[in-house]
């Protein structure tokens, strides 16, 4: 007996007690062509992994069913199989900083979120600290709207700010004076 599921077939698991009632056999064998074609068909239930293969119309469905938010049906089938790709991890780590993390990478090429705690803001409040923010207004709106979408609700973006070192030589020098003033007057 084989142990594959596409190799299982109910009239060879038929006891003996029933196995040689025809009617029995019959179902079986009825049975039997109805579990292959299910087994048969369990393998287009794998969307995920056969992704680059589907037709357009399903990818347009998933992209619905996945909630890709940024889906335009000009893109090019790589860059709709590549938003459905992102999405259905995007959406396993939303509402997390790591999400953030990741709107930065895709957006700015880079960044970090740095929690109230780190730098004594309000409560459940978070900042962007970027080497690369948006330059005018428009990209701005754009970065906050794909933050605001990526973050747990209760979390509130204070501000996106660019970190600013400066290396350079700094000397530092003091003194200390100690004694007691003297006044000389001249008698009159």
């Amino acid at each position: 007996m084989n142990n594959a599921l596409s190799d299982i077939s109910f009239l060879e698991m038929l006891p003996g007690s029933i196995g040689r009632d025809e009617g029995i056999r019959a179902a079986a064998r009825a049975l039997d062509g109805e579990l292959k074609a299910v087994t048969n068909a369990i393998g287009g239930l794998d969307l995920y992994g056969a992704i680059k293969e589907l037709p357009e119309p399903v990818l347009k469905h998933l992209a619905w069913a996945w909630h890709v938010d940024s889906w335009d049906d000009g893109l090019t089938m790589d860059q709709k199989t590549a938003l459905l790709d992102i999405s259905y991890r995007w959406h396993k780590i939303k509402g997390t900083p790591a999400a953030v993390e990741m709107i930065l990478t895709d957006v700015l090429g880079g960044g970090r979120v740095e929690e109230f705690w780190e730098y004594n803001g309000e409560e459940f409040h978070f900042r962007v600290l970027s080497n690369d923010p948006p330059e005018n207004q428009a990209a701005y709106d754009s970065l906050t709207a794909a933050i605001e979408s990526a973050k747990n609700t209760r979390s509130v973006l204070d501000k996106i700010i660019k970190p600013v070192s400066i290396r350079c030589n700094l000397f530092a020098g003091g003194a200390v004076v100690a004694g007691t003033i003297a006044t000389i007057k001249q008698e009159e």
